[in-house]
């Protein structure tokens, strides 16, 4: 399974008001091409995508969050699934993709014995699975979307051979505004409450 394919199935099922934090990896160049608008923060370093993943579905509870890490993001602190387990946001969807590679650096643990489902439901999370076909990919991204709780989806893609290059309006300062203006047209933006 290709992750461009998945990331192009879910830039069109994706509702416009989600928030999106993608991880500095494949999905943010791809996710910033296929779907450029709305409340996206692209390029977490290592590590960062699900910790300000789970931040915004407490600024955000009445929304879902979606959060696009990788398998070296996530390893790099898996001790974020433990505060992810306690917190147990209602509306956050993450979905990990696994290519068992660190870009063009190497291979992952999961290249060999980690295995990232099993580490989310040793940290206490309930609802997860490991997908491995796109036909496993809608249905557990559609009941992932249509219910409440948390989910937490591993989903195998094959190594990317091909780099995709994000447009570079939406990193850095330009990200960051652009995202910050996509938040504060929410109407359940905490901003205006103040601005009453």
């Amino acid at each position: 399974m290709k992750r461009r394919e998945c990331l192009e199935w879910l830039a069109s099922y994706v509702p416009e008001d989600t928030v999106v934090a993608a991880s500095l990896s494949s999905n943010s160049s791809m996710w910033s091409s296929l779907r450029p608008q709305g409340a996206n923060f692209f390029g977490l370093n290592l590590g960062l995508s699900l910790p300000f993943a789970l931040g915004l579905t407490l600024a955000f509870p009445k929304g879902k969050v979606l959060c696009l890490e990788s398998d070296g993001s996530l390893m790099n602190d898996s001790s974020s699934l433990i505060t992810l387990a306690d917190v147990n946001p209602s509306n956050l969807v993450v979905l990990v993709f696994d290519n068992a590679s660190y870009a063009r650096m190497g291979p992952t643990f999961t290249s060999r014995a980690a295995d990232l489902e099993k580490i989310a439901q040793g940290a206490g999370v309930k609802n997860t699975a490991t997908i491995r076909s796109h036909e496993e990919f809608a249905l557990g991204v559609k009941r992932a979307f249509e219910s409440e709780g948390l989910a937490f989806l591993v989903v195998k893609v094959e190594p990317d051979t091909e780099r995709t290059v994000g447009n570079p309006r939406f990193y850095g300062r330009p990200m960051r505004e652009r995202f910050v203006d996509a938040v504060m047209q929410r109407p359940d933006y905490w901003g205006k409450k103040a601005e009453k």
